[in-house]
């Protein structure tokens, strides 16, 4: 047996403690990646340029912040993923809560986000921070950003390197040359 196939079996998930209950953290692959690259692509719409290119430099603990910080942007496509981790039902959004209140009678309206993460009862507020705080230490993730040097490294050698964007020319040299095509 592999020394990675042996870590896989004796490895032990970050645990969240939530009013006294655990949620340990699940697993993370590859499909992970494709749910955090949308949501990246998403708030994508809100944020400059300069954030969103510096997202591949983004240590573990960088990229809890940005969801902290981006939270407002793609809620509940955040709050899906997160709920994904612990195994805790994200909810519905406010729209469709109020949505199901008009379509029923007041008095048969039971909230259907009861239980889910956007019950302060079964998730409060203090526990955002604390779920983002143990993805942040979780063995996947910090694994991924050790090697997110390697691969790109690796990106690089196989497609042949990044093509550096050519500098201006000097005003001197302007314009065609005796090897361009000869305009008609």
């Amino acid at each position: 047996m592999t020394q990675r196939k042996a870590g896989a079996l004796v490895w032990e998930p970050p645990v969240l403690e939530i009013e006294g209950k655990s949620y340990p953290l699940r697993r993370l692959g590859v499909l992970d990646v494709d749910r955090l690259l949308g949501i990246a692509k998403r708030i994508s719409q809100f944020v400059d340029r300069k954030v969103m290119g510096d997202i591949g430099k983004f240590t573990a603990e960088q990229a809890g912040s940005f969801l902290i910080d981006y939270l407002p942007d793609a809620f509940d496509e955040i709050l899906t993923f997160l709920g994904s981790l612990i195994g805790l039902d994200p909810g519905l959004s406010e729209e469709v809560v109020e949505h199901k209140r008009k379509k029923s009678k007041a008095a048969e309206f039971k909230d259907p986000n009861i239980g889910t993460m956007r019950d302060p009862e079964t998730f409060p507020l203090d526990a955002l921070p604390a779920l983002i705080a143990k993805l942040t230490e979780h063995r996947n993730v910090v694994d991924f950003f050790t090697a997110k040097d390697a691969m790109v490294s690796g990106l690089r050698r196989l497609f042949g390197g990044l093509k550096e964007s050519s500098t201006e020319s000097k005003p001197a040299t302007d314009g065609p040359t005796s090897t361009s095509p000869e305009d008609d």
